[in-house]
């Protein structure tokens, strides 16, 4: 009997022990951050400041390929986001990243995930989340917070998930001494059509208005070696044109040739290419995003891949 007594005690002043910990684990949190926890929902969410500045209710969707959030009409970039300062992104009530807005014109160069300010690259009906890559304390790349599966769960669960376009480099062929062709291979990752900026339809100028095409870096020196296109800008600046797109179907590939006949001489050896595919931005009003055959897709996508020039 004073076994089982003894044991009835270590089992009491175990619950007493759980409990007052985590009493003391609530007790820790401020009156922000219960506040906060009271707001936050089981889809994606931003705080800042102690306050729930988004959630679900507030964006209709969030394409992940070029980490843009597309907001109702009830929220405003410039209102609502770009003076945040420091910000939290929750996913299903989860804390799963700390990032900050940065304005451009800033001397510094910020690290993390970012909200680029002052101005921004798109309307005010878009939150773009940027990401400065860094190295931690032993010299390894820190992973982009922004795909984190958790982020892409919450999302789901609202219908608000878009995955967008990807692409990569399939091969950078060096013709000759100054020419040079990329084939790129562009993905529709969503059900629906999009648009893009089809570089047959603009012109190589035009096309290289919106990004700066292809780079070739030499390992070891970190030498670059670019093409000599003369660029053609949209007049006016904030332009755009419907027949500078092309229509790539949901769930399907297109191949991208672009050639360049006054590339930088590459001597042979090992190196890095560099493309940025890029999209219309601020030039394209919410009210023209949907078009009779598909939305126009924003943002830009970089990629990169190992090549020999022989």
């Amino acid at each position: 009997m004073k076994a089982i007594a003894t044991n009835y005690t270590r089992l009491f002043f175990l619950l007493v022990l759980f409990f007052v910990a985590g009493c003391d684990k609530e007790d820790d949190l401020t009156e922000d951050e219960i506040e906060i926890k009271k707001n936050l929902t089981d889809g994606f969410c931003i705080t800042s400041n102690g306050e729930v500045v988004l959630t679900h209710n507030d964006f209709e969707y969030y394409d992940c390929s070029a980490h843009l959030i597309y907001l109702n009409d009830n929220m405003s970039f410039v209102e609502d986001f770009e003076n945040l300062g420091e910000f939290t992104v929750f996913a299903k009530e989860e804390e799963i990243y700390i990032g900050e807005t940065w304005p451009f014109y800033l001397s510094s160069t910020p690290r993390g995930a970012i909200i680029r300010t002052h101005p921004s690259f798109y309307g005010d009906n878009i939150v773009p989340i940027g990401f400065v890559s860094y190295l931690d304390t032993l010299g390894n790349s820190v992973p982009d917070p922004r795909n984190d599966e958790r982020i892409v769960d919450a999302l789901k669960k609202y219908n608000q998930f878009h995955a967008g376009l990807s692409c990569e480099i399939t091969s950078v062929e060096y013709v000759s001494s100054t020419n040079v062709t990329v084939k790129l291979l562009l993905k529709n990752n969503d059900d629906f059509n999009y648009y893009y900026i089809d570089p047959e339809k603009t012109g190589i100028g035009l096309f290289h208005y919106f990004t700066n095409g292809l780079y070739i870096r030499e390992f070891s020196t970190y030498e670059w070696y670019e093409h000599k296109i003369e660029t053609v800008s949209s007049d006016p600046y904030n332009s755009w044109d419907l027949d500078w797109l092309s229509v790539i179907n949901g769930n399907r590939s297109k191949e991208i040739t672009i050639s360049y006949n006054n590339f930088e001489d590459v001597p042979p050896g090992q190196y890095k290419a560099t493309f940025e595919f890029p999209g219309l931005s601020f030039q394209v009003s919410k009210a023209d995003i949907h078009q009779d055959n598909g939305q126009i897709w924003l943002g830009s996508l970089r990629m990169q891949k190992d090549v020999t020039i022989e």
